[in-house]
This record gives structure tokens, C-alpha cells and sequence, in this order.
């Protein structure tokens, strides 16, 4: 070929000629063939004319500006296209084989061989086209994954946009004897020569080697078994192996017979089986004196114990006082409500004010603007076939345009209005519409599918209105092996406004409600999308839903409330005899409305304390401070109301008043000691600086305290009064009516009976002891060893209703979009007109820095199941700088304005604001000169300064166009802000995108991630650099909520020992309380794993309620424990029989009652993080309150200490051999190594003579 002898339409062909090579006709034709093909052609024929050299310089300045930035690929371009073009040679690999009615050549064979080939696509299928955050590959080869199918890509007739020709290329397989194959070597992206090397972002091979990631160290497992596993199986192994040799070394019959069986001698005295042993040691007898025996004297508990019985007579003395003085304390406490505002803003709730995420988002708000509002949707098909077909994409045209013409109520605001729309007025709408230009009369729907294979595989050939490419995998779903004809569901994404002006994202939310309510809600109905399932979410839909979630459970809560309340009302009476009047005045229930009342006015109290300093309530508060507090109140109820009926029933002649100030005596300080606990608890989570927490802490702490303050005098009061009426036989709740009825016959409670006849003693024995604590044991160590496989985070689905129709649009999500979230580095205060700043940052030039963000970032992108960065980053600096390049011919100025030099002269890139901006040349001014003359990849030439700003400012405000996609407007329009009067660029951000996030430890993970690149890059480099997703800050947390969690409850958990400590006096004691609550709390975490009960703010506060909790579940049978009188045994025997089923009604049944009706909940997170974790909070508790703390009280619990035995108003007494408050019956107690039974018997409940004058001498 040579020549040019006729043109078809705009396009000249080629003459077909079969003659020698030709000189060049003129040395400016062979100037200009040397600068655009290279030193090779500086002599010697070749097979083109001068007309042909201007066209494929013109046809060759469309690549400069997508592969121009790797010089290897440019060259190995260059050379192909020239080789086809004029080499001498071209008849021994081109052949012409088709020709036009008018002999022009139509079409060709170009023989070319594996070695150029290959070079030729290494070269050039790693570049970058940082625009579209794609491939150069996708423009120049068609997305090809080898160099046959780039060139075959190339070599295909396309008007405008293709060859002029079809150029075909013989596989290698292919028999080329009568030709030879072009097989010259190509240039490599890694030369060092400076005219083809290429940076790292375009070139692997350019890359530096990055440093491992600290990561994990891979999983130690022993066979199938994790490490932490088989240790906590060996080491409980060898706890049981060690305790049966101990048990069996002090059998005394094991031992004998072991000894007869080894022949050795063996001691005549030995016990006999049927031996009475005590209960306290095993092979020991106790003595008289021993400490357990006989109780010490505490001054703390004396001192507390006169307290409360001198408040307990104050109370019951002038009840009516203590009652208004404590309604008007609750009135005034409640003002604060004034002030209530509940607070729904997720940021607020869960990003402490000091977060590090909180103030990034700030900041990147304030300077490029809030991240984007997105309305998307998801069309699936219901059935095996795919989606996409001729009538569904008709029909799509409809719904699309249906949606940009609707009109939001009640302003009117259509999607133009509110649209999200960077290089004009076309609005961005992501969807398969737009390879037909979002435009119906585009659409064919008899050729549909080539038009849509064709897009698909060339995006940049079918751009939208909005002039950017629609990548398949943003548009479609559910396709293998980009087979996307076959995709299950196509993707809508609208892109909304967004702005910290309230009045826009007003105008934007109006019109999503809108779109919600007049088509979104409706269109599935439609007979035109039968078979398609059509989910969809937009940006205000999440919020919406979530309060309509909270509105729902609020329901569930209020009946739960209910039922625990009518339980504790009835639970509370105790009823002795079954005649009808009997039973009316035996009844509890007013005195159980007192008690339920308490719980509202502490509640109340504490959140109208909380309101009056300005600060917004929770959910979290309205939900579940009422149930901790109903906890620890009912508890406390029950414990006072059946102490003062044991005492009732021992004390017949004592006044109303004596009864219930020695029943709070007694009980008062345990109550102290449950309450202080508790609240100094709750209060150290005010230590956390989440806000939902820090606010629960503070208003659980207040609450609890005024719930204490409250039962041990207004209670007490109503206790006095309700006292008065059952010994008056006035009816309960009407005690105004007075009647007659026969005499109560004392009558143990069937709990109690059933407590000290059949439980304790059975939990008591020495084989149940080591059965039930080595049980415990092995339930401790199975949680601690799944614990730390506890799952992080809080997926969206369980927050929402069941029925929410975000549900299926999240799972869509996951299961069909293959894109995931973008990510934003963001560089502050980094003055980008120096060059040394500018090398740092950039990644497509030669002199860049070998680890500059653009760098790092596209090596980061080669490991994403490290980085979770998914594609290549939009790096506005490099683009500008490329911009700027001659050869691509975007920054040219009309000839008036031309030159640098002219703006130098005229002063315009010295002013501080260049108010007289040039005027850049349209693609149809043809008297235009370059705004740069020169141009190096090394940077030597690039502007700097306040010319850097200058050009900045024409390239940001350029749109782009087909021959110019360089130009900033759309894709960096909002990248970078540049100060003009400090000549500085104060901040800017470079895009990409992560991979595809499913599951919360992905999203945990991609931004731990993020932020390790941001350091390491922050320090290398020494910039101000961080990373921003819109999902960061509420996933910050995770990364350090499990330390947060160790600090809170472990302060919480220490807190109680030196509390239990102090106030039961025994070290000892306290340690075992702790280390019960400890146990409760390991596992929760056990069932928290195995329950899929995720750790999160949610799961956090709960954890500390189970310290709460556990502590009312404990302390009450500790304390029993301490003031009873006996060995260790009898102590935790009596302890029980006294609180041990107080705290059965009181806390486990009322829990377990309010617990059930949450098993009903629509709400997802109600069940999981209410219904599963309180259930295990309750059932964990009640075991280890009742079952293994009385067993390791009876084992190892501290010295007594003595009750008082008499109290006046003036002082009081001890009385070492009184513990009032029991009754005489005894306990039956199987003995663990002997038939025998032994008889347990109480100190008599009143003093005999001799001992009432030994106490008053």
C-alpha cells in the first residue's frame, strides 16, 4: 500500500501498490516522519506518502492521552502502526486481501509474531486511565486479556472510531510461508532508558516490592483442633486427673485396700463407714472455737447495721412524711423532662465528639463537599433466565423516565432539581439504559443485543449522557465470566446532591420520599416486571426504617414491662391459708404497685437529671434502663418483703414498727452493698466515649442509686403501711374496707420448702460440690475457648423490622453488586506547586517518587485480599500534569493569548488572582497554541508556582470531550481546592475503590486497612494523609472496641471486689463474688459466639448490664453467707434458705417473665441482642448466683461476721448466739461419705432468759 486514491465517506483509504519503496519527496516529510516513527526511519524508502503520514498522525494523537503516559507502550504503538504504515518491508507481513468497488484498499492481513506481539500487550495492559478509574486496555484493546485479541481489537473497521480498514491478524498457529511474520523486538515498561521506562502504577514490573503486612500469624491448630482449643481441653483434663487423684488419696477405704494390695501395712484404726463427720472438712472434726463457728464483729457492718435500723424506724414511724418528702424529691428530679429530645442521628449515638473518623468526615465534608445521596435499585429475575431482554429494557425505559419526570410533594422538585450532575445538566444514572444514552428513541429492540454485547465490551464506545463509561460490573449482576447477556439482575444507581446546607439535602430527601411513595412502593405490582423481583433503597430510607423499627419495639417493650410487673405485683404476697377474705388481705399486689412505682421514679429521676444538663436521651436509655433497673429493684423487693414475713412469723409480739426497722437492718446493708456496686459499675463506663454508652452509664448509675435511696425509705414506708393494713385485716388496695377473716396459721412458702428440704442440701453435698464446680470449671474453660473467635460489628438487616423491604434490598446487595464502596486519601496542607511535593503524589512519570501515593496505592491494589483496594486510583495530579502535554493538544490558548511567554509578560501568572483567565481553544479553533511548548516526563518543564494554580484552575474548569478526556471538570471538579492568595493547594483526595464488602469483618477489616496505608504512606512521605469511606466512622470502633470492652468491665468487675470486699469484711469472700461475676461474664462471650451475638456498642452495653445483673444475682447470698453463724456449710445452707429464693422470685422468674414476650419481637436486633443476650444474662446468673456460688461459699468463703442482736434508739447490743431472722426447722443433709444423716438445727430464734441478761450485763 501507498497513497491515498479515494476517500469512503470522511475517511481516505489506501492505494493498493506492489512496487518498491520510495524516498521521501522533501525533507520535511522525512523531519516529520523521524519525530513521529523514530530514528529507524531517518533513511532510506518507505511505503507511505505524506498525506498517509498526516493521517496517522492525527489517528495516533487519539492514544496520547490514554497510553502517552507510558513511554514503552507509546513506542511499541508507534512502531506497530508505523511498520504498517510505511516501513519499507511492508509487503513480506501485510497483505492486501479485499478491495473496494473503486480499488481502495478495504481490507488486510498483518502478519505478526508472538515476541513483538507479546511485548507489545505487556507494554501497555497495566496502564491506567485515571479518569474513569479504568484500563487504558479497555479503550485501545477492548478490555483484551492477550496481544491478539488487542490488535484484533484495533485492527476492526469502525467509523470514527476505529481503523479505516479491517486489519486482520493470523493466529501464530496459522501457516505464514508466503509472508513473514512482524516479530521485531518491542520496548519494555521496566527499560531504564529514559524514553520507555514507565512508572510503577502502569507497569508491574516498575513496581517496588512493598513490605508484608503485620498480619495475623496463620492459625496454630494441633490435628483439627485450634491451639487456644486443645489447650483448654488438655488443661481441664489435667484438672479433673489432678482432682480424682486427690479425692482417691483421701478415701480412706481406697487407700486401705490400695495398701493391702501392695502388701503394705495398713493402721488398725480406721473410721467406719457409717462415721459423722461435719460438714465444713472432709476427715476433720471441727472445734469449738473454729473461726467459722463463731462469728467475728465488723465495725463497718455494725455500723451500717444501726443505720439502717434507725432509718427503719424513722420511716415506719412517719411513713406519710417519707413518702411526700420522696414524691416531691422525684417532682423536682423530673423537671429536667422539660428538656427531653431523644437523639437519632447514628453519628451522634455511636462517634464519640473526639473520634478520629468523626472529625476526617468533617473535614472532607467542609472541603469537597458530603459524600453523594444514592437511590438504587435492583432488578432480579425470580426464575433460572436472565434478566435483560428486549421487552424488560422497554419497559426499564419507562420506569427510568417515569422517575425523572416525577414531581415530589408537596414542592414539586424533580429529579433535574436534585440530581447530582458535574459536567452540566445531565444527571448521573447508572443503569443499562445509558449505553443507549438513557434515550427510548435510541433503543432497537430488534438489535438489542449486539448494541449491548458491544457496550459491554467497550464501555468507552456507549457513554452516557454524562460522559463517563458504565463499567458492566456497576450495572449488572449475577454473571460468570463476563457472560453479561446472562446477568440475573440489573442496577439502577441515581446520584443525588448532597451538601452541609440543610435546605439541599431537604429538597433531596423530599424527593426520595416522594419516589418511595408514588412509584418504588407499588412497582413490583406492575404486570410489566411479572418475574422480576425489583428491590431498592434510597439514601433517607435506612434512618426512616430504623425509627419505624424503634416505634415497633417500643410496643414489645412496653408489654414486656407489663408482664413483669403484674408478676412481681402477684409474686410478692404470701398467701397462707385459701379462704377467700384470707387471700384478699394476704395479697401484695398495692404493695407491689409501691415497688413497681419506685422503678418508674428512679427512671424518671435519672433521665430528668440527665435532660436538665442538655443532653439528648437514647433509645438505648428508653429501652433497657428500665429493665436493668426493674432487675435490681424487684430483687431488693422481694428480699426486704419475705425477710419481714420470717420475721413475722418469729416475732409475734414485736410492733410494725421494731419489725421492719430490724427487717432493713438486717437486709439493708445487703442491699447497700448490691446497689453501690452496681452503681459504681455503671459509672465507670461514663469512662467511654461513645456517646450511647457514656449516656446509658451515667443515666444506669443515677438510676440504680435513686432506686436504693427510694426502696430503703419510701419502700420501707409503704412496708410499714401495708403492715398496718394485714394486721388490721383491711382489704388490699381498698384499705379502707375492713373485714372479718380467720387467723393466718404460719405456713412455710412452697419456695422456701422446697429450697431448704430438697435444694440445698442436694447442691450441698461433698459429691455435688465437686460435681457442680468441676461443671462450672469446664463451662468457663469451653467458653474461654471460643470466645475469641467473637464476631465484631452490627449488620444493618438485624437493626431493621423483619419485614422491612431494605431486608431483600440487602441481600441483593451482597449477592449482585460486585463494586465496592469508594475510597477517599485525602492530602491536607501539602503544597502541591512545589515539585518535590508533586513527586511524592504523582505515579505515571519517570522522576516520581518510587513510593508516592499513587504508587503505593496501585501496589496495594495488586494484593486486595490484603488491602481490600479493588481498582486503580484516580490520581487528579497525574492527569493534570498529562493535561498539560502537547501532543494531546487539550491546553492549547487561541493565538491572541498563546504563548507562556505572553503570560509572563503580560504578569498574569504573577498576580496573586488571575482575574483575566486566558482563553482556552475549543475542538473547532484551529488558530491555537500549546500552553506548554515543552514538555518531559522527568517534570523539568512542568509549571510550578503560581502558574501551577493557573493551569489548575482552566483544567478543573474544562469539560471533557472525546478530544480531550483529560479535562478535570468531571472527574476532579471537586478533587482538589486550591488557595489563590497563599498560592497553595489546601487539600485534595485520590479515588478508588474497595473490593467488594459482604460481611461486617470485611468492612472492619477495609478500614483497618485503609488507615494502615494512610500511616505508613504519612510517614514515608511526610504528608498529612488520611483515608475517608462514608462507612468509616461508624466501623472506627472495631478497632478498638475489644480493648474498650477488657478496660470497662474489667474496672467494672475490680470495682465490685473492693466493694464486696469491704463490705462483707473478707477479702476472701469478695474474691469469690468476683470471680463468679467474672465467669458469668466469659460465658456470656461463649454464648454470645456460639448465639451469633456479634460485639458491638449494642452487645457492649449489655455486657455491662451483666455485671449489674450478676452482682444482684451474687451479693445478696454473700452476704448471707457472712452474717450466718455455723461452719461454711450451714452458713451457705442458711444463706440460701434466707435470700436464696428472694432472689429466685425477685430477679430470675421477673426477668424470665418480661424475657418471653421479647421472643416475640419483629425486630431482629430485639432477638438477638435483647431476647438471646438477656436470656443467657438470666440463666447464667441464676446457675452461678444460686448453684455455684453457694458450693464455692461452702468450700472456700471467709469468716462470719456477727448480726446484732438487739437494737434500741439509743445504741445496741451484740448477741453472739442469736441469728435472728430463721426459723427452727432443720436441714436434712446427705453426708458425701457416709449413709448416716446428719441434723442441722438453728439458734433458737428468741433469746432465753440467761442469755438476755448475759447481753444486757
Amino acid at each position: 500500500m501507498r497513497g491515498q486514491c479515494g476517500m469512503e465517506g470522511f475517511v481516505s483509504l489506501n492505494c493498493p501498490y506492489n512496487g518498491p519503496a520510495v524516498e521521501p519527496e522533501s525533507e520535511a516529510f522525512r523531519q516529520k516522519l523521524v519525530e513521529t516513527c523514530g530514528a529507524s526511519f531517518a533513511e532510506g524508502p518507505t511505503c507511505c506518502d505524506e498525506n498517509q503520514l498526516g493521517d496517522l498522525v492525527n489517528q495516533i494523537q487519539q492514544a496520547v492521552p490514554i497510553i502517552g503516559s507510558c513511554p514503552a507502550c507509546w513506542n511499541n504503538f508507534l512502531q506497530f502502526w508505523c511498520s504498517f504504515t510505511c516501513s519499507p518491508n511492508q509487503s513480506t507481513f501485510v497483505n492486501v486481501t479485499d478491495l473496494t468497488t473503486s480499488d481502495l484498499v478495504n481490507q488486510t492481513d498483518y502478519w505478526v509474531g508472538d515476541n513483538f506481539g507479546n511485548q507489545f500487550y505487556d507494554s501497555c495492559k497495566g496502564i491506567k486511565f485515571g479518569g474513569s478509574n479504568g484500563y487504558a486496555m479497555d479503550l485501545i484493546g477492548g478490555g483484551a486479556k492477550d496481544w491478539l485479541g488487542m490488535v484484533r481489537f484495533m485492527g476492526t473497521k469502525r467509523p470514527f472510531a476505529g481503523s479505516p480498514i479491517q486489519i486482520d491478524f493470523p493466529p501464530t498457529d496459522h501457516d505464514s510461508t508466503s509472508m513473514t511474520r512482524y516479530d521485531e523486538d518491542g520496548r519494555k515498561c521496566n527499560d531504564t532508558a529514559i524514553d520507555a521506562h514507565c512508572a510503577c502504577v502502569d507497569c508491574e514490573a516498575s513496581c517496588p516490592v512493598l513490605d508484608k503486612v503485620p498480619e495475623e500469624e496463620p492459625e496454630c491448630y494441633i490435628g483439627q483442633l485450634k491451639c487456644w482449643t486443645f489447650t483448654m481441653i488438655m488443661s481441664y483434663a489435667l484438672i479433673l486427673l489432678f482432682t480424682a487423684i486427690v479425692l482417691l488419696g483421701r478415701n480412706i477405704q481406697f487407700v486401705h485396700r490400695l495398701k493391702e494390695a501392695f502388701g503394705l501395712p495398713t493402721s488398725d484404726e480406721t473410721r467406719g463407714i457409717y462415721e459423722r463427720v461435719a460438714l465444713a472438712d472432709d476427715d476433720e472434726e471441727e472445734h469449738l472455737l473454729d473461726p467459722d463457728h463463731t462469728p467475728r464483729r465488723y465495725w463497718l457492718n455494725s455500723r451500717l447495721q444501726s443505720w439502717f435500723y434507725r432509718q427503719g424506724l424513722i420511716c415506719a414511724r412517719y411513713p406519710w412524711a417519707v413518702i411526700f418528702a420522696s414524691l416531691c424529691f422525684v417532682f423536682l428530679a423530673s423537671i429536667g423532662w422539660k428538656n427531653f429530645t431523644v437523639e437519632r442521628d447514628p453519628v451522634h449515638l455511636w462517634v464519640a465528639p473526639s473520634s478520629q473518623a468523626l472529625q476526617e468526615k468533617t473535614y472532607f465534608d467542609e472541603h469537597f463537599g458530603p459524600f453523594y445521596r444514592a437511590t438504587q435499585l435492583f432488578l432480579v429475575s425470580e426464575t433460572e433466565e436472565p434478566v435483560i431482554n428486549g421487552d424488560r429494557l422497554e419497559s426499564l425505559f419507562g420506569l427510568e423516565q417515569e422517575i425523572r419526570h416525577m414531581r415530589s410533594d408537596p414542592n414539586g422538585h424533580t429529579l433535574q432539581d436534585v440530581c447530582f450532575a458535574p459536567t452540566g445538566d445531565a444527571c448521573i444514572v447508572q443503569s443499562v439504559t445509558g449505553y443507549w444514552q438513557g434515550d427510548p428513541d435510541n433503543f432497537d429492540p430488534s438489535n438489542w443485543k449486539s448494541d449491548f454485547d458491544s457496550c459491554t465490551r467497550e464501555p468507552a464506545m456507549c457513554l452516557p449522557d454524562f460522559m463517563q463509561p458504565l463499567k458492566p460490573e456497576m450495572i449488572l449482576g449475577g454473571f460468570e465470566n463476563e457472560s453479561y447477556a446472562d446477568a440475573r439482575a440489573m442496577v439502577i444507581t441515581i446520584v443525588l446532591k448532597n451538601s452541609i446546607e440543610e435546605s439541599v439535602a431537604a429538597k433531596a430527601e423530599e424527593w426520595e420520599k416522594s419516589l418511595l411513595r408514588h412509584i418504588l412502593n407499588s412497582v413490583n405490582e406492575r404486570p410489566e416486571w411479572a418475574g422480576v423481583r425489583i428491590t431498592y433503597s434510597t439514601e433517607s430510607s435506612l434512618e426512616t426504617e430504623l425509627n419505624k423499627s424503634s416505634n415497633t419495639d417500643a410496643k414489645t417493650v412496653v408489654i414486656s414491662y407489663v408482664v413483669m410487673f403484674i408478676y412481681a405485683s402477684v409474686a410478692l404476697g404470701r398467701f397462707r391459708s385459701w379462704n377467700i377474705r384470707r387471700l384478699f388481705i394476704d395479697s401484695k399486689f398495692g404493695l407491689g404497685i409501691c415497688g413497681i412505682l419506685i422503678v418508674i421514679f428512679s427512671v424518671s429521676t435519672a433521665v430528668g437529671l440527665f435532660s436538665l444538663t442538655g443532653k439528648k436521651t437514647t433509645l438505648i436509655i428508653a429501652e433497657v434502663i428500665p429493665f436493668l433497673v426493674l432487675a435490681v429493684g424487684v430483687d431488693n423487693i422481694f428480699i426486704l418483703c419475705h425477710e419481714y414475713a420470717r420475721r413475722e412469723e418469729q416475732t409475734v409480739d414485736e410492733s410494725v414498727e421494731d419489725r421492719i426497722a430490724k427487717v432493713l437492718g438486717k437486709m439493708g446493708p445487703s442491699i447497700l452493698l448490691s446497689s453501690v456496686s452496681e452503681t459504681i459499675a455503671f459509672g465507670l463506663g461514663t469512662l467511654v466515649t461513645m456517646p450511647a454508652v457514656s449516656s446509658f452509664a451515667i443515666v444506669a448509675s443515677i438510676a440504680i442509686f435513686v432506686d436504693f435511696v427510694l426502696q430503703v425509705t419510701c419502700f420501707v414506708s409503704c412496708m410499714a403501711l401495708d403492715a398496718r393494713r394485714t394486721d388490721d385485716k383491711r382489704l388490699d388496695c381498698v384499705p379502707c374496707i375492713q373485714i372479718r377473716a380467720p387467723e393466718t396459721i404460719d405456713k412455710e412458702g412452697w419456695l422456701s420448702h422446697l429450697f431448704r428440704v430438697y435444694y440445698v442440701p442436694f447442691i450441698l453435698t461433698r459429691k455435688m460440690q465437686y460435681c457442680i464446680t468441676l461443671a462450672f470449671l469446664g463451662l468457663f474453660m469451653f467458653a474461654l475457648s471460643v470466645a475469641p473467635d467473637l464476631p465484631l460489628g452490627l449488620d444493618q438487616r438485624i437493626a431493621l423490622p423483619s419485614d422491612s423491604y431494605l431486608v431483600p434490598y440487602f441481600n441483593d446487595l451482597d449477592n449482585y453488586f460486585n463494586v465496592g464502596p469508594p475510597v477517599y486519601f485525602v492530602v491536607r496542607g501539602a503544597n502541591f506547586t512545589d515539585r518535590a511535593i508533586q513527586q511524592k503524589a504523582c505515579g505515571r512519570l519517570t522522576t516520581c517518587n518510587e513510593r508516592s501515593v499513587v504508587t503505593v496505592l496501585e501496589q496495594e491494589r495488586k494484593r486486595p485480599e490484603v488491602s481490600y483496594i479493588g481498582q486503580p486510583t484516580s490520581s487528579w495530579i497525574d492527569d493534570y500534569i498529562y493535561w498539560l502535554n502537547p501532543s494531546i493538544e487539550c491546553c492549547q490558548f487561541k493565538q491572541k493569548r498563546g504563548r507562556r511567554s505572553m503570560l509572563m509578560q503580560e504578569n498574569l501568572l504573577e498576580s496573586q488572582y488571575l482575574r483575566d483567565k486566558p482563553e482556552l481553544c475549543s475542538p473547532d479553533d484551529f488558530d491555537c497554541e500549546a500552553c506548554l511548548p515543552e514538555w518531559e516526563p522527568t517534570m523539568e518543564t512542568l509549571p510550578q508556582g503560581q502558574e501551577f494554580l493557573t493551569y489548575l484552575d482552566l483544567w478543573l474548569g474544562m469539560m471533557p470531550s472525546e478530544s480531550c478526556p483529560l479535562a478535570g471538570r468531571a472527574a476532579y471538579g471537586d478533587a482538589v481546592l486550591a488557595d489563590e492568595n497563599n498560592v497553595d493547594v489546601v487539600a485534595s483526595h485520590f479515588r478508588t475503590f474497595h473490593t467488594h464488602l459482604k460481611t461486617q469483618h470485611d468492612f472492619i477489616a477495609a478500614h483497618q486497612s485503609a488507615r494502615r496505608i494512610a500511616d505508613q504512606l504519612g510517614q514515608e512521605l511526610d504528608l498529612d494523609i488520611y483515608p475517608y469511606s462514608v462507612f468509616y466512622i461508624f466501623f472506627e470502633q472495631y478497632s478498638y472496641i475489644v480493648m474498650m470492652a477488657f478496660e470497662l468491665l474489667g474496672l467494672a468487675v475490680f470495682s465490685i471486689f473492693i466493694v464486696t470486699s469491704s463490705l462483707l469484711g473478707s477479702i476472701r469472700s469478695g474474691l469469690i463474688v468476683m470471680g463468679v461475676v467474672l465467669m458469668i461474664l466469659i460465658d456470656l462471650a461463649g454464648v454470645m459466639t456460639l448465639w451469633d451475638i456479634s460485639l458491638n456498642a449494642v452487645s457492649l452495653v449489655n455486657l455491662v448490664i451483666c455485671v449489674g445483673i450478676s452482682v444482684e444475682f451474687c451479693c445478696h447470698v454473700a452476704r448471707g453467707f457472712m452474717v450466718s453463724r455455723g461452719s461454711r456449710e450451714e452458713r451457705a445452707s442458711k444463706s440460701m434458705v434466707d435470700v436464696g429464693s428472694s432472689v429466685f422470685c425477685g430477679i430470675t422468674l421477673t426477668k424470665f417473665a418480661g424475657i418471653v414476650v421479647l421472643a416475640f419481637t419483629r425486630s431482629k436486633i430485639f432477638e438477638v441482642y435483647y431476647f438471646r443476650m438477656y436470656l443467657a444474662i438470666v440463666v447464667l446468673g441464676a446457675l452461678h448466683g444460686l448453684v455455684l456460688l453457694p458450693v464455692l461459699l461452702s468450700m472456700y468463703g471467709g469468716e462470719g461476721m456477727a448480726l446484732l442482736g438487739d437494737f434500741d434508739e439509743d445504741g445496741f447490743v451484740w448477741t453472739d448466739n442469736q441469728d435472728w431472722g430463721r426459723d427452727r426447722r432443720g436441714l436434712l443433709i446427705d453426708d458425701n461419705n457416709s449413709s448416716d444423716q446428719v441434723l442441722i438445727t438453728d439458734m433458737p430464734g428468741e433469746e432465753s432468759d440467761t442469755d438476755q441478761s448475759r447481753s444486757r450485763a
